[in-house]
């Protein structure tokens, strides 16, 4: 397994070029259009892979396609790349994806649900700090989530706080540091067991979810929990759940799953919102953060 995760990584710069890649599932061209909207308005050059608008089923083109245009895309010397859309097809590249040269060349990936395959891997052995946020077609037309993730890669919130939270998100209390990796549950049980599993010691683990009953849900966190990987995990930080059965119930149960699944003292915090849901705040995986339940937030540091 691979270990040692690095919080190495230098703030998009003015007039970056940003690389738009699609790995995953086929993109609608309406959002897409309307995130690239929101990228121009950034005023960076957008270099966009051939694969984009293609769609192959449930992927946006074969996996040669999906692959070839990422790599074209950091053969032009992008260094910032965001994903257009989740869905499914990561995982299936991952033998293919030349990890150690993105490392190595410090490029940072945004992305969520499927793209969670990627980040964790690639903020591993001295690779930059990735992040957790909207997509190009997934989120990213939403004014707020733009204005965070903006901020958050420009530098302005290293050392600030990411999340504000009522003492009714505090589920177990607790003042605890750790690298922030983790995402979608589904994909992170996933990669159980392979090489590119996440590195959880030590850790402060997000976890969001979307569309999954909640038989499942818990299905997945007794995986992660009898894995014996969460033993030295730090904090415990629920995301959005959306489409995972009625609010009242999933919220109560969810909350009990991730008090079981924690380590006895580890804190954790519910309800946050990063994920599925309309409010997707963009966070750093590979990052030191702190969870300080008293002062009820989350800081980058």
């Amino acid at each position: 397994m691979v270990e040692g995760v690095s919080s190495i990584w230098r703030p998009l710069e003015p007039g970056e070029p940003v690389g738009v890649v699609a790995l995953s599932g086929p993109v609608d061209p309406l959002k897409l259009e309307a995130g690239l909207e929101v990228l121009r308005g950034w005023g960076h050059p957008i270099i966009e892979a051939a694969n984009t608008r293609e769609e192959d089923g449930y992927l946006a083109g074969s996996d040669g396609a999906r692959l070839a245009g990422f790599e074209d895309v950091l053969a032009a010397g992008v260094r910032w790349i965001v994903a257009a859309r989740g869905g499914f097809g990561c995982t299936r590249l991952l033998p293919s994806v030349p990890l150690e040269t993105l490392r190595s060349r410090g490029v940072s990936l945004i992305g969520f649900s499927d793209l969670t395959a990627l980040l964790n891997p690639l903020a591993l052995n001295g690779g930059a700090v990735q992040f957790h946020g909207p997509m190009v077609a997934a989120g990213l037309a939403r004014p707020s989530n733009a204005r965070r993730l903006h901020a958050l890669i420009t530098g302005e919130l290293t050392g600030e706080a990411l999340f504000r939270f009522p003492e009714s998100s505090v589920a177990r209390p607790g003042h605890v540091a750790g690298t922030a990796i983790g995402g979608n549950l589904s994909l992170l049980t996933s990669l159980l067991g392979t090489p590119w599993e996440p590195a959880f010691d030590d850790c402060v683990l997000y976890l969001e979810e979307v569309g999954e009953p909640l038989y499942r849900l818990d299905r997945m966190l007794t995986h992660l929990r009898c894995s014996g990987k969460l033993r030295n995990v730090k904090a415990l930080i629920g995301g959005s759940l959306r489409g995972c059965r009625t609010a009242s119930p999933r919220s109560d149960q969810w909350r009990r799953m991730l008090l079981e699944t924690a380590p006895q003292n580890a804190p954790v915090v519910v309800g946050l919102p990063f994920g599925h849901g309309a409010s997707n705040l963009a966070f750093p995986i590979g990052a030191t953060t702190e969870v300080d339940t008293e002062r009820r937030r989350i800081v980058w540091n």
